[in-house]
């Protein structure tokens, strides 16, 4: 079970409920979702094991024009994930725009499964006005 967190393996031993037919991948994907989402809902500074867990203050991304600021958060997207999800390779982030949502900063985050070279991850991603990050699977509902 290396896909799982250490954590998520503790629970599933512990779990009485039979067993679905995901994949291991699927269940690989899903690890990374959650583990996506404490690690960009997560101040920078804030863990203590590691100064440089989670995404830097939004509002330290002011200044200068809309573009400017959008490459920078796309930069920091970028860092913290290569860095601390390493289940995922070949990682790219790219802001989209999205004309009938302005209130939200959308990007697709993509990469490859470390461990099944041949799996895609398509993942969208958005920054809500609270700074909040939502993330899902791309055509799928949020996990």
């Amino acid at each position: 079970m290396p896909e799982l967190t250490l954590l998520e393996r503790i629970e599933a031993l512990e779990s009485e409920e039979k067993e679905t037919e995901e994949t291991l991948a699927e269940k690989e994907i899903r690890s990374i979702i959650g583990h996506l989402r404490k690690l960009l809902n997560s101040n920078k500074g804030s863990v203590q094991i590691a100064d440089d867990y989670g995404m830097p203050d939004m509002t330290v991304f002011a200044g200068g024009g809309i573009s400017e600021t959008m490459e920078k958060i796309e930069k920091a997207v970028l860092e913290v994930v290569r860095k601390y999800e390493k289940r995922l390779s070949k990682i790219k982030v790219k802001i989209e725009s999205n004309e009938t949502d302005v209130l939200n900063i959308n990007f697709r985050l993509e990469g490859v499964l470390t461990r099944h070279e041949n799996t895609p991850v398509f993942l969208e991603t958005s920054v809500q006005p609270g700074g909040k990050f939502r993330i899902k699977r791309q055509g799928n509902t949020i996990v």
